[in-house]
């Protein structure tokens, strides 16, 4: 075997195995964006059904990049929900990497399950006592909050932005700016310092 088959050789076995790791974060995806939707439907068949007294609040969907600003954001949104006696969704997306010509590649499932270890201690450390479910996913940020806001039927959305002004945001952009812009909702940002 030749070294340029060797080369071919390797490509498609590193072609084939991003594109199992492809599939396997679709699926996955797929299967909690369902299960998040049945449990929606659910939840507000059961509160027709009580007749639960209207508050200005009933799901609140904070995104967290585990920084120091998404926990104070997290802080809020406990208290708001405390306050609202609402659902609340606590929210980690780990992006997608962009590849150069390439499109864009997901994270392995490593990647979901180590930030599903972190986001559990961060609840175990910020949330006791109040009732909460954990959601981690992959894609791009903006997108995926955006996406879950509908699903859920959330009335809220807590996220921190890290207060970039001028250049760096026009180059990097803002998830919160894209979620304000984007989301059928309010939204609570809660800035950072640059």
């Amino acid at each position: 075997m030749t070294i340029d088959e060797r080369d071919r050789l390797g490509d498609k076995l590193r072609n084939a195995g991003s594109a199992a790791i492809g599939q396997w974060a679709a699926r996955s995806d797929r299967e909690l964006l369902a299960k998040l939707k049945r449990e929606t439907e659910k939840r507000l068949q059961n509160e027709r059904n009580a007749k639960r007294q209207a508050r200005a609040f009933n799901t609140i969907l904070c995104a967290t990049d585990f920084g120091q600003w998404s926990l104070k954001a997290l802080d809020f949104a406990k208290q708001i929900a405390v306050e609202n006696q609402a659902s609340l969704y606590i929210l980690h997306v780990c992006p997608t990497v962009t590849v150069p010509l390439g499109g864009t590649t997901p994270v392995v499932p490593e990647a979901e399950a180590i930030a599903g270890q972190k986001l559990q201690e961060i609840a175990a450390a910020h949330l006791v006592g109040i009732p909460h479910d954990l959601i981690v996913i992959t894609g791009d940020p903006a997108d995926r909050i955006v996406e879950l806001q509908s699903i859920l039927q959330a009335d809220l959305i807590v996220v921190a932005t890290q207060g970039r002004g001028g250049v760096p945001r026009f180059f990097l952009g803002s998830v919160a700016d894209r979620v304000v812009r984007a989301a059928e909702c309010p939204v609570l940002t809660i800035r950072g310092k640059s």
